[in-house]
């Protein structure tokens, strides 16, 4: 994604990214997680939300409106790329903390769903179970995994 993005962070393992969005309410710190799913390192859990400077997690359920929506979301993606360079042979799981927020997860795929599989095998979830992520279906969590090369 060749889009504006913010600056990012990222601890020893690749695992924890941080970065701050300035906008509208101010500078807002911002964590993306990505935590062992079932018991295994086959699959990640995208987590992403405000940072909790208490207890250094974050909080998925705040609401910042912070006026830059697009640059967070591009930022965010980034962090899967970087993620994946170096862990290629991972799944990553995300949904969003909210339905709105989810759909809006959906959106951004959708907006660079072309660059998305150029890298990545994408897949959603319905109510029926894992099929390939297709434009137009109501989708309540992604999957997704750096193709291989």
């Amino acid at each position: 994604m060749k889009q504006n993005q913010y600056n990012v962070l990222v601890d020893a393992e690749a695992k924890t990214y941080e970065f701050v969005s300035d906008g509208i309410k101010g500078s807002i710190v911002k964590l993306v997680q990505y935590s062992p799913m079932y018991g295994s390192n086959d699959f990640y859990n995208l987590g992403f939300g405000d940072k909790d400077l208490a207890t250094g997690g974050f909080n998925d359920m705040v609401i910042s409106n912070n006026g830059d929506t697009q640059k967070v979301i591009v930022t965010v993606a980034s962090t899967v790329l970087d993620f994946t360079d170096r862990y290629p042979d991972v799944w990553v799981f995300a949904t969003g903390s909210t339905p709105a927020r989810t759909r809006l997860y959906q959106i951004g795929i959708t907006t660079n769903l072309e660059l998305i599989t150029s890298n990545f095998e994408v897949f959603g979830l319905t109510k029926d179970g894992w099929k390939d992520f297709e434009i137009g279906t109501n989708f309540e969590a992604f999957l997704i995994k750096r193709k291989k090369q």
